[in-house]
């Protein structure tokens, strides 16, 4: 049987195929992140027509590309994650077409850097879909208009159309993000190599390239005219230029320091971080078991394709040094904005986004090297088939990461929402930070609207979730009653006092916990930035009984979870507020009957009130020594608990004689 042959035409189907592998298996399991949050924010708030507003303090031309896309799909994370793959499939598929017109007669080899492109693993945050399904539209953009030059150059013909669609291209992505604009100094590269195959005299070649490239010479410096003159820099600053009027001398050392570090770390290391062998401990979870079937799956269809992949008029020569030499200078390129700017490049969140500008560079890099190194057609091949294979498997693992962060978030709204009812305008929600990687207190805040505001539409921000390891000393004044807060949120603002802060903690496996200072300022399970707010919480902000009680949207979260332990504890938290003793009971007498328990002792505490003032006790005591059982250091608050209980309810001889043997059990003082 004759094995098949796959040609030009399946190559964008191939490069579909790679791009559903990495990132298509978990994304009923997604939702939204970091800055997507904001993003749908506007939309829910303001519709598509709202972005003009956001984005008019730092980035104004990128509320184009959102008022399109959140004109076609609704406020649905799996939507979202789907344009996600679609939109680095497109972007893969046209660096394949663009750079196809730059190397005709290498053609596979174009096709290797796209597919590697498709899954380049240093770039980590695809899961982050509403933000980067834009911002990849925008990249596509731009490598377009690398496509429209060489068309230009090589249809005389239509010169003035392909160019004019070449400096449209660039705009649309160069006005919108500035990441791009180092980038851009490959295009006289990509001329000069164009017109080397005319063997042109050396001063006729500099020529012609300079002639060639000054449209865009004209653009790049109109457009930092715009963006440094007159726009100016409202978010990120040149920092390195400062440095460099300080200390000429080390500010340049430590920048070509740096520029070897980031050519490294994109070009080199983000292909060697995915690579491990497997061994026994690989196999005890169901996460790390997936890996390799992914891996063990991917490797033998990937050999079978690139094997199998003839491309028509493909001279199948060797690149040879001028393309490694191309993948350097776009790596070295690639980072001017950044280094000026001075932010780091790294491959972990947050800053691994960066690595989207030297994509292009790792891609070309990376294939000519293997290239130059390996002579043998099929060893190329079973390299190039392990890189690609272990890379999707590193895809599904970050993946993953992302996939319990979004169930952790979801049962922090939940839990926040069975607690909190409702809550009066003007809230600034505050804790110390949260165990989660992929969210910011500016990016929750959005959720914590949707939830508890959803009607809102104007430029007032009902509530603001804060961390205090951000906000403190900035928006967030202090620690002091009746101190203004005022938070802007790009084209909404925020407006409290120290006066409207509910504190809460949350830290699973334990249950969120909303703090009333009365009671909780003594238990020894809050870190101390947390601690120290803990004084000007304020459960009046709580509105027990609203109209209509908060849930989070359906079509985000999905269908209310089952309820569990910290259901029960929640609920029971605001009947204590409302000092319901009967139904703190009677959540607890479910709760044990279906056999939850609390991973963290202190959440007795509730329950241990409630069997007290229902005249309870022996219960109650069982509870103190299960508490003290689950966590020694609630030694001091569950002997104050037990002696305010016993002032508070007057138990009766045989009980105290129980009481005495609990107090005796924690060693409280007499």
């Amino acid at each position: 049987m004759r094995l098949p042959k796959f040609g030009m035409k399946s190559i964008p189907w191939a490069i579909l195929f790679f791009c559903l592998s990495a990132f298509g298996i978990l994304v009923p399991f997604l939702g939204f992140y970091w800055d997507d949050w904001p993003m749908m924010w506007f939309a829910h708030a303001f519709g598509p027509l709202g972005y003009p507003a956001a984005f008019s303090g730092d980035r104004p031309f990128l509320a184009g590309i959102y008022v399109i896309t959140t004109a076609i799909l609704k406020t649905i994370p799996w939507q979202w994650q789907i344009l996600g793959i679609l939109s680095r499939w497109l972007t893969a598929v046209i660096l394949w077409w663009s750079f196809g017109n730059l190397w005709p007669n290498h053609r596979q080899r174009v096709a290797w850097v796209a597919i590697l492109f498709a899954i380049y693993p240093g770039f980590k945050q695809q899961p982050i879909s509403v933000v980067y399904s834009n911002g990849l539209f925008l990249l596509a953009s731009y490598l377009a208009s690398f496509g429209f030059t060489f068309k230009a150059l090589r249809t005389p013909k239509r010169y003035t159309l392909y160019t004019t669609l070449a400096i449209i291209s660039y705009l649309a992505c160069t006005l919108a993000t500035e990441y791009y604009l180092g980038l851009d100094l490959l295009r006289p590269v990509f001329i000069w190599l164009i017109l080397a195959e005319d063997s042109l005299p050396l001063k006729q070649h500099i020529q012609k390239t300079l002639r060639h490239w000054i449209p865009y010479m004209i653009t790049s410096a109109a457009y930092l005219i715009w963006r440094v003159a007159i726009f100016q820099f409202p978010t990120y600053r040149p920092e390195l230029i400062g440095e460099l009027k300080q200390n000429p001398p080390s500010t340049l050392f430590h920048l070509l320091w740096r520029i070897i570090q980031d050519i490294y770390t994109s070009g080199w290391l983000a292909w060697i971080e995915p690579f491990r062998f497997p061994s026994s401990k690989d196999f005890t979870t169901t996460a790390s078991t997936l890996f390799w079937v992914i891996v063990f799956v991917m490797l033998p269809l990937t050999l079978f394709y690139l094997s199998r992949l003839k491309v028509q008029n493909d001279q199948d020569k060797p690149w040879g040094g001028q393309e490694l030499i191309v993948g350097l200078m776009a790596l070295t390129f690639a980072g001017a904005p950044f280094w000026i700017t001075n932010l780091p490049l790294t491959l972990q969140f947050p800053y691994d986004r960066f690595n989207l500008v030297f994509m292009l560079g790792g891609c070309i890099f990376i294939v000519a090297l293997i290239d130059w190194l390996i002579k043998k057609h099929h060893q190329k091949i079973i390299i190039l088939s392990l890189i690609i294979s272990m890379a999707i498997g590193s895809h599904f693992e970050n993946t993953n990461t992302y996939r319990r962060e979004w169930e952790t978030q979801k049962n922090m709204f939940w839990q926040l929402t069975w607690r909190v009812p409702g809550l009066k305008p003007g809230t600034y929600l505050l804790t110390h930070a949260l165990p989660m990687t992929y969210y910011s207190d500016n990016s929750l805040t959005a959720p914590l609207n949707w939830i508890y505001a959803p009607e809102t539409n104007s430029s007032i921000l009902p509530y603001y979730l804060a961390f205090s390891t951000v906000r403190l000393g900035g928006s967030l004044p202090g620690y002091k009653e009746g101190l203004p807060i005022t938070q802007g949120f790009r084209s909404m603002t925020f407006k409290g006092s120290t006066s409207e802060i509910l504190v809460f903690f949350y830290s699973p496996p334990a249950c969120l916990r909303v703090i009333d200072p009365k009671r909780d300022k003594d238990l020894p399970i809050f870190p101390q930035e947390l601690a120290e707010a803990i004084p000007i919480s304020h459960l009046s902000q709580v509105i027990t009984n609203p109209a209509i009680p908060a849930r989070p949207p359906q079509e985000i979260f999905g269908q209310e979870p089952e309820h569990q332990w910290c259901y029960y504890f929640q609920k029971a938290e605001l009947a204590r507020q409302q000092r319901d003793w009967e139904e703190v009971v009677r959540l607890g007498d479910e709760a044990f009957q279906l056999g939850f328990s609390p991973s963290e002792g202190a959440e007795l505490f509730t329950f241990i009130e409630g069997y007290v003032y229902t005249g309870n006790w022996e219960r109650a005591i069982e509870l103190i020594n299960l508490a003290h059982d689950k966590n020694h250091n609630l030694q001091i608050p569950l002997c104050k608990l037990v002696l305010k209980l016993q002032k508070e309810t007057n138990p009766a001889q045989d009980i105290l004689k129980q009481i005495r043997v609990a107090k005796n059990s924690l060693d409280c003082p007499e």
